[in-house]
């Protein structure tokens, strides 16, 4: 293999490098382009999740209609919506997905079982999506996606080395027995580094401050993956697709983009929503 890279972490590379350039293109020119990407890759992930889950064909259409008007209403109208509602929105939405926990969700097409599987699919993906547009208007560069975006590929990076490289006792065996805690601090330590790098070189928030930020995210993001290994456990399935060579499918790699991006949100969005409780 090219520079002594096993053949999985060569399709790695080789994918990372391909989808790096269109997705940074998209988040910068934002708008409308960051909501096409937004509405492709919620599709792409709803499809896996039905699959997974063996949603039947007519509990689809709803869900996959709900994710792309919600994400459209935040992209048209993010001036209008404050962070409070974010903030609410993104609360309500992970208290319906931890009422469907991973031993709820069963590979069934059978209409009760559908439906959930639907229902827990649709919020999983729409609070994400709808976290990532709201974000993406905070700033005129898009500079808050970017590091967030930039914090989980460095969660994983700095995991999938540590816990190669170092090993030692395991994050969550029974859920996934390739993690370990070495993992999880190697991805915590990258995650800071790169967070002040980005600090620095754009002035993004307090150079003290965003490297502890961005270790938090990488511990949100471990729990996106260890949420999505425990659905793929509990569905006896290794990989939720096979569309990015080297990670499985796109849930597989945006896991825990998925949990990350409403707890920035709703961090961000914490002054105004204390404003309207007080």
């Amino acid at each position: 293999m090219p520079l002594g890279l096993s053949d999985n972490l060569f399709k790695r590379v080789v994918s990372a490098l391909t989808l790096l350039p269109v997705v940074l293109g998209l988040i910068y020119l934002g708008g409308w382009y960051f909501f096409a990407l937004l509405a492709s890759g919620g599709f792409l992930m709803l499809r896996e999740w039905f699959t997974l889950t063996d949603v039947s064909d007519r509990d689809r259409f709803v869900p996959y209609f709900a994710a792309v008007s919600l994400t459209a209403i935040v992209t048209a109208n993010p001036n209008a919506i404050s962070g409070a509602a974010i903030a609410i929105a993104m609360l309500l939405m992970s208290g319906v997905l931890l009422a469907h926990s991973p031993s709820k969700i069963a590979r069934s097409s059978a209409t009760g079982q559908s439906k959930m599987n639907a229902g827990a699919g649709a919020v999983y993906v729409t609070m994400a999506l709808m976290s990532l547009a709201w974000l993406r208007a905070q700033d005129q560069d898009g500079l808050i996606v970017i590091w967030l975006f930039f914090a989980v590929w460095a969660m994983d990076v700095g995991g999938y080395f540590a816990g190669k490289g170092i090993g030692g006792p395991k994050l969550a065996p029974v859920i996934s027995p390739k993690k370990t805690w070495a993992g999880l601090i190697g991805g915590m330590v990258l995650a800071a580094l790169v967070s002040l790098a980005i600090s620095l070189l754009f002035d993004l928030g307090d150079p003290l401050l965003m490297p502890f930020a961005a270790a938090i995210v990488a511990v949100i993001a471990q729990m996106g993956d260890l949420y999505e290994s425990a659905i793929k456990r509990a569905l006896d399935q290794k990989d939720s697709g096979n569309l990015i060579p080297g990670h499985g499918g796109i849930l597989d790699r945006v896991d825990g983009l998925i949990f990350a991006a409403p707890a920035v949100a709703v961090a961000l969005a914490i002054p105004e929503l204390s404003q309207v409780s007080g």
